[in-house]
């Protein structure tokens, strides 16, 4: 979905018009309703999104369906950037997955979220498994 459409959905969702949003975060409306009908010579910044998700009283995921519509790094990327920052393990796994097919990625990944949910549901989220 472009930024448009998900910023047209939630504001919906929210029950604003294009004119209350923009008006509450002091923007051009002009402005806002290309942003909105993706007519817009760049992508906004997430300094922009941002404050339209703060005007909008966005949840966290909402933020960051914005974010990720825009082409921009949502929190959740960026906190999983710091934690492979600090993390060799973690850092080795993406190195690695960008290297994967799509199909490939598709499969690690339902794997690593079965586990992941077996450990949260165990209680054993800092217990090193032996598996490969």
């Amino acid at each position: 979905m472009t930024f448009g459409k998900v910023l047209q959905k939630i504001r919906r969702s929210k029950d604003m018009t294009q004119r209350e949003v923009a008006k509450k975060i002091d923007m051009d409306f002009s402005y806002f309703s290309r942003l909105e009908n993706d007519r817009f010579d760049s992508k906004p910044t997430p300094d922009t999104i941002n404050k339209i998700a703060d005007a909008l009283d966005c949840d966290e995921k909402e933020r960051d369906e914005l974010m990720g519509a825009a082409g921009r790094i949502t929190g959740e990327l960026e906190r999983a950037a710091q934690m492979a920052n600090k993390n060799p393990e973690m850092m080795k796994l993406f190195r690695s997955a960008i290297h994967l097919s799509p199909e490939q990625l598709a499969q690690y990944a339902k794997r690593i979220e079965a586990d992941a949910q077996q450990s949260i549901k165990f209680g054993n989220k800092d217990k090193k498994s032996d598996k490969p």
